[in-house]
């Protein structure tokens, strides 16, 4: 009887139906099947926006390498432009340079009209030529030149002062024993040369240039008396100098504008 039933046992197992087997629901198979879909979006979505960072990385660089080069270009324009202006600069002071070595008699010429406009024009002329020679020669401003002339002997080569001064710049008849001259003052030559000697030792001695100008027509004895005494030496006569001297200078000035 035990046997009998242990078969039964064995048969009823045998035949237990296939439905009691453990199947995933449906429900479960499209959930994963969905987790599954939206990780591939996911996935997708973030190779998307790797793409798009990359492209902007890429344009930004792109962007950035033609700034560099649009501010390479600007920078080699403005060297080109400093240089040229250089250029310019450096001409324009050879011209003029150029401009004032070979129209420099033309220039005091044309002084000598202004400052004395009834002046024989051929006189004025050898005047200027003179002037620029001498001033050269000994290192002098040509303008202060004709400053002095003006006030000295008004471009007058026979002038005499009440002392005996003589020509153009007013040399006294002493300094050809001193300066062991041997032309005649009253030659507008040779007066420039030994005036412009005369004034350089003035300079050499008071070292400033309205002190020596008041000893050129004082004398250097008045001059130094009055510096003993503690007083001024001036007497109206460089600064009337000074005065045409600078507004000679003014001249060039203008002239070179």
């Amino acid at each position: 009887m035990m046997m009998e039933r242990a078969q039964e046992s064995t048969a009823l197992a045998d035949t237990t139906p296939v439905s009691l087997v453990q199947v995933p629901p449906a429900g479960a198979a499209r959930w994963a099947m969905a987790s599954f879909i939206a990780q591939l979006v996911f996935l997708a979505m973030g190779l998307a926006a790797g793409l798009m960072i990359g492209r902007r990385l890429e344009s930004n660089q792109a962007g950035l390498e033609l700034q560099r080069q649009q501010n390479e270009i600007t920078r080699q324009k403005v060297d080109a432009l400093a240089e040229q202006t250089a250029m310019l600069r450096t001409e324009m002071m050879n011209l003029r340079q150029t401009v004032a070595a070979n129209t420099s008699e033309d220039v005091l010429f044309l002084k000598i009209l202004l400052l004395r406009p009834h002046i024989d024009p051929e006189q004025a002329r050898t005047i200027a030529q003179l002037v620029h020679k001498n001033a050269q020669l000994y290192g002098r401003d040509p303008n202060l030149v004709l400053a002095i002339m003006t006030e000295e002997s008004a471009f007058n080569p026979r002038a005499v002062s009440s002392v005996g001064a003589i020509g153009l710049m007013q040399v006294m008849p002493h300094w050809k024993r001193v300066l062991a001259i041997n032309g005649d003052l009253y030659d507008p030559d040779t007066n420039i040369k030994y005036g412009l000697q005369v004034l350089g030792f003035y300079l050499e001695m008071y070292g400033d240039l309205e002190m020596a100008l008041t000893a050129y027509n004082r004398g250097p004895g008045p001059v130094d008396n009055a510096l003993v005494r503690g007083k001024s030496p001036l007497n109206g006569y460089a600064p009337k100098v000074l005065a045409q001297y600078d507004r000679l200078k003014k001249l060039n000035v203008m002239a070179m504008k």
